[in-house]
């Protein structure tokens, strides 16, 4: 073990040890300074963190005092999610969707599975990152984090740190701002301004939104053209395929074979969640380049 990846490890390791440290891996380093993150104000009430990334977490906390129930658990689809939180929108110079492409990617699935395990006096609260600006790939990484709960039949998407510059902070000094969720008490900063279409929710306040939940069957999955209507039903044989209503009532017609059930939800994030914890260790330990880690991950991303 050479000296720079024994130095590498001495870091992690008094990361992962001090409970100072509000995020498990902060990535390598900066040569030579010592590493210190900083808890965020929800740090303590955290009950379970459902995922954990590189800058990025999805966790459930109990929810801020004084806050009324929530209607948890909330069973969700990953994809209905991510088509929701698609919606909202950052008010800047003109309206652009908060979240990229990429950051759903990573934590739709996760999130969707903490909102079902989350019960009535509980939160989910995320942190996500991606890169920004003219410079692409060489721009900082910077953060959006968010607390999010069901309540009153809507989605509830409260926003805290929006796209802010986190990594050349950390980079230039080894010091890892605190990844504060949003909060129902007052904005986490000022200045942010988050939108959403009619018909797709509602204001709470500039940085607060509530997201209609009725996304599936406003935008259903996609399906063959439909039939034309009103056509007569003639008795089911093994080319028609009748629905299973109409072989039911025929006897000895054949029976539809049932569509394949979903991947279980859990089971999914699980087997992702190993697979791209595999491939950051290859990362790691410097068995593949970081050009092959990102088109590794954004391919098990899109096998979701």
């Amino acid at each position: 073990m050479n000296r720079h990846t024994r130095r590498a490890l001495i870091a992690v390791l008094s990361l992962a040890l001090s409970p100072t440290f509000a995020q498990s891996d902060p990535g390598i380093p900066p040569r030579g300074l010592s590493v210190q993150v900083l808890r965020d104000s929800a740090a303590g009430r955290v009950v379970a963190t459902v995922y954990e990334g590189r800058f990025s977490w999805v966790r459930i906390e109990t929810r801020e005092n004084g806050a009324p129930l929530n209607q948890h658990p909330f069973d969700v689809a990953p994809a209905t999610l991510r088509a929701m939180l698609e919606r909202v929108q950052l008010v800047e110079a003109k309206p652009t969707p908060l979240f990229t492409a990429k950051e759903l990617d990573e934590i739709a699935a996760p999130l969707a599975t903490a909102l079902g395990r989350a019960n009535a006096e509980q939160d989910v609260s995320f942190a996500v990152n991606d890169q920004f600006g003219f410079l692409g790939s060489l721009a900082a990484h910077a953060v959006t984090t968010a607390r999010v709960f069901r309540r009153d039949g809507q989605l509830h998407v409260i926003a805290g740190l929006v796209r802010r510059d986190f990594e050349s902070q950390f980079r230039g000094s080894g010091l890892l701002i605190a990844f504060e969720p949003g909060q129902r008490a007052k904005p986490v900063e000022r200045g942010v301004k988050l939108a959403v279409a009619a018909g797709n929710g509602s204001q709470q306040r500039d940085d607060w939104i509530a997201l209609s939940t009725n996304v599936a069957a406003a935008t259903p999955a996609a399906a063959p053209a439909a039939a034309p209507a009103a056509a007569p039903v003639a008795a089911p044989t093994a080319a028609t395929g009748s629905a299973g209503a109409t072989s039911a009532a025929m006897p000895g017609a054949p029976v539809a074979t049932p569509a394949p059930a979903a991947k279980d939800a859990d089971a999914l994030y699980r087997s992702t969640a190993e697979r791209l914890r595999a491939l950051e260790k290859l990362r790691k330990d410097g068995l593949i380049t970081e050009a092959e880690y990102q088109d590794k991950r954004r391919q098990i991303l899109r096998e979701l």
